[in-house]
Protein backbone atom coordinates (compact mmCIF):
# COMPACT_ATOMS: atom_id res chain seq x y z
CA UNK A 1 0.00 0.00 0.00
CA UNK A 2 2.45 2.18 0.77
CA UNK A 3 5.23 1.53 -1.44
CA UNK A 4 4.49 3.81 -3.83
CA UNK A 5 5.00 6.69 -1.81
CA UNK A 6 8.15 4.81 -0.51
CA UNK A 7 9.85 5.17 -4.02
CA UNK A 8 8.41 8.62 -4.05
CA UNK A 9 10.49 9.81 -1.46
CA UNK A 10 13.22 7.94 -1.83
CA UNK A 11 14.25 9.34 -5.17
CA UNK A 12 13.41 12.61 -3.81
CA UNK A 13 15.57 12.02 -0.90
CA UNK A 14 18.10 10.55 -3.24
CA UNK A 15 18.49 13.83 -5.51
CA UNK A 16 17.96 16.43 -2.42
CA UNK A 17 21.33 14.47 -0.76
CA UNK A 18 23.10 14.08 -3.68
CA UNK A 19 22.97 18.09 -4.60
CA UNK A 20 23.16 19.13 -1.08
CA UNK A 21 26.43 16.81 -0.47
CA UNK A 22 28.96 16.24 2.31
CA UNK A 23 27.02 15.95 5.57
CA UNK A 24 23.41 15.03 3.37
CA UNK A 25 25.07 12.87 2.10
CA UNK A 26 26.44 10.91 5.23
CA UNK A 27 22.88 11.01 6.29
CA UNK A 28 21.51 9.07 3.08
CA UNK A 29 24.03 6.60 3.56
CA UNK A 30 23.41 5.97 7.21
CA UNK A 31 19.38 5.48 6.12
CA UNK A 32 20.41 3.30 3.24
CA UNK A 33 20.70 0.61 6.43
CA UNK A 34 18.05 -2.28 6.10
CA UNK A 35 16.95 -1.63 9.69
CA UNK A 36 16.72 2.62 9.25
CA UNK A 37 14.57 3.22 6.52
CA UNK A 38 11.15 1.21 4.13
CA UNK A 39 13.13 -1.38 1.62
CA UNK A 40 12.65 1.26 -1.29
CA UNK A 41 14.24 4.02 0.72
CA UNK A 42 17.23 0.95 1.15
CA UNK A 43 17.56 0.26 -2.22
CA UNK A 44 17.90 3.77 -3.79
CA UNK A 45 19.76 5.27 -0.89
CA UNK A 46 22.37 2.26 -0.45
CA UNK A 47 24.49 3.63 -4.34
CA UNK A 48 25.46 6.74 -2.74
CA UNK A 49 27.47 4.81 0.08
CA UNK A 50 30.13 3.44 -3.36
CA UNK A 51 28.68 5.39 -5.76
CA UNK A 52 28.17 9.22 -5.12
CA UNK A 53 28.48 12.18 -7.12
CA UNK A 54 32.06 12.64 -7.53
CA UNK A 55 34.15 15.50 -7.44
CA UNK A 56 34.93 17.45 -10.67
CA UNK A 57 38.19 16.05 -12.05
CA UNK A 58 39.85 20.10 -12.55
CA UNK A 59 39.08 20.40 -8.60
CA UNK A 60 40.90 17.32 -7.47
CA UNK A 61 43.91 18.15 -10.33
CA UNK A 62 43.85 21.96 -9.50
CA UNK A 63 44.48 19.91 -5.57
CA UNK A 64 47.29 17.82 -6.01
CA UNK A 65 49.46 20.33 -8.09
CA UNK A 66 49.18 22.57 -5.81
CA UNK A 67 50.13 20.39 -2.76
CA UNK A 68 52.72 18.42 -4.26
CA UNK A 69 54.22 21.02 -6.33
CA UNK A 70 54.22 19.27 -9.96
CA UNK A 71 51.81 18.65 -12.80
CA UNK A 72 50.21 14.95 -12.71
CA UNK A 73 51.99 13.91 -15.27
CA UNK A 74 55.20 14.42 -13.76
CA UNK A 75 54.33 12.37 -11.16
CA UNK A 76 52.17 10.18 -11.93
CA UNK A 77 52.50 7.59 -15.43
CA UNK A 78 48.35 7.05 -15.28
CA UNK A 79 45.86 8.73 -13.72
CA UNK A 80 42.15 7.35 -14.40
CA UNK A 81 40.21 10.67 -14.27
CA UNK A 82 36.89 8.15 -13.30
CA UNK A 83 36.83 7.33 -9.80
CA UNK A 84 36.57 3.45 -9.47
CA UNK A 85 33.92 4.67 -6.02
CA UNK A 86 33.13 7.50 -4.45
CA UNK A 87 31.15 8.06 -0.79
CA UNK A 88 30.36 11.42 1.55
CA UNK A 89 33.59 12.28 2.00
CA UNK A 90 36.46 10.82 -0.41
CA UNK A 91 36.68 8.92 -3.31
CA UNK A 92 38.86 6.11 -4.78
CA UNK A 93 41.24 6.93 -8.01
CA UNK A 94 43.54 4.20 -10.01
CA UNK A 95 46.97 5.70 -10.54
CA UNK A 96 50.15 4.03 -11.38
CA UNK A 97 53.31 6.06 -9.52
CA UNK A 98 56.26 5.98 -11.59
CA UNK A 99 59.37 4.82 -10.51
CA UNK A 100 61.50 7.32 -8.47
CA UNK A 101 65.02 7.88 -8.56
CA UNK A 102 66.21 8.65 -5.00
CA UNK A 103 69.85 9.85 -4.60
CA UNK A 104 71.62 8.73 -1.35
CA UNK A 105 72.93 12.28 0.39
CA UNK A 106 76.17 11.38 2.30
Amino acid sequence: MWERQHEQAADKIYFMCSDLGGFFLKIAQLLAKPDMAPAAWVKKLVTLCDQAPATPFDAIQLVLEKELGKSIGEIFETFDEKPLGSASIAHVLQILVETLQLSKHD
